[in-house]
């Protein structure tokens, strides 16, 4: 499993004003997962407090820890990937070794998700589910993506 932070370069390619949907952190940047799929490479949040049950593969369910699928980003320059050490929690750590084909899985299913809550836009869970999801910002990539494959 790796473990890393987003760069200051992809924050500064993905502004939150133009990008509300993005995870930022001020004082401490959130941990990423890093999984491919369909030949694209996902940076995937660790998150607190995800109050959502939909796309989440959780570390601590009662707390509300977990790997959030519906705020995953697509990497499109290694530059966006930070060098800089990464501290997580044990606890989470520990739940989440060896389950590399297990977040590869779920990110499969929180775009197959996202593809079909487009598809009934008109239905109110689907418009709202999609405004939360960060694949808005990607959906060229993943869409040209799967043409292609």
């Amino acid at each position: 499993m790796i473990f890393k932070h987003l760069s200051e370069k992809f924050y500064n390619d993905y502004p939150s004003e133009k990008y509300p949907e993005m995870m930022l952190k001020e004082n401490r940047p959130y941990t990423q997962v890093i999984t491919d799929v369909n030949g694209l490479k996902f940076a995937i949040p660790l998150r607190s407090d995800i109050s959502h049950k939909t796309d989440v593969l959780w570390t601590d369910k009662k707390s509300g820890h977990g790997l959030d699928f519906t705020k995953a980003v697509v990497i499109l320059d290694d530059a966006y990937i930070s060098d800089n050490r990464v501290f997580i929690r044990e606890k989470e750590h520990k739940h989440l070794l060896g389950k590399e084909r297990r977040v590869k899985e779920k990110m499969e299913k929180c775009i197959n998700n996202y593809k079909k809550a487009k598809e009934n836009i008109e239905e109110e869970h689907n418009a709202e589910y999609c405004s939360y999801s960060t694949l808005q910002y990607f959906e060229e990539y993943i869409y040209l993506n799967e043409e292609t494959e």
